[in-house]
C-alpha cells in the first residue's frame, strides 16, 4: 500500500486552498515524512534558520525531494510527539507542485478541536 494523503494533494494543487481545509486534511489523514536508515526523522533548515519538519502528500514526492530517506506515513498525534520531543515548531508540506508551511501549534489546536465531542444538541 502506498502512503499518501490524496485530499491534501488536491487541496495544495488546487486553485483556492483554504488554510482550514489544509489543516483538517493533515489532522484527519496525516502526511508522509522522511526517515533515515536508523528510523530517525530527517529535518531541514527553514527560512528562519531553525529546523523544520518536511512533510509530503505521498511517497513519490518525498522520494523526489529527500532521495536519501525512506517515506513514513505519520498521523497527527505522532507529528505532535515529534514536535514535543525535538522542539521543531514548523511543518512544511509539499505536493508535486506546491508547498505550505504550518505551525505545529496549529496542528495541535486542530487536533484537540477534532477530538472534542460535540455537545448534546450537536452544535459546536
Amino acid at each position: 500500500m502506498t502512503a499518501a494523503n490524496p485530499t491534501l494533494a488536491a487541496l495544495l494543487d488546487g486553485p483556492d486552498a483554504e488554510p482550514a481545509d489544509l489543516l483538517a486534511a493533515i489532522v484527519e489523514s496525516g502526511v508522509v515524512i522522511p526517515i533515515d536508515d536508523t528510523e530517525s526523522v530527517v529535518f531541514i533548515r527553514g527560512q528562519d534558520g531553525l529546523p523544520w519538519l518536511p512533510a509530503f502528500v505521498d511517497e513519490a514526492t518525498c522520494a523526489r525531494d529527500v532521495p536519501h530517506a525512506q517515506p513514513y506515513l505519520c498521523d497527527a498525534p505522532r507529528l505532535l510527539d515529534i514536535a514535543a520531543r525535538t522542539g521543531v515548531r514548523t511543518l512544511t508540506v509539499a505536493s508535486a507542485t506546491q508547498c505550505a508551511t504550518v505551525p505545529m501549534a496549529l496542528i495541535a489546536k486542530a487536533s484537540s478541536t477534532l477530538d472534542r465531542p460535540l455537545p448534546p444538541d450537536g452544535t459546536d
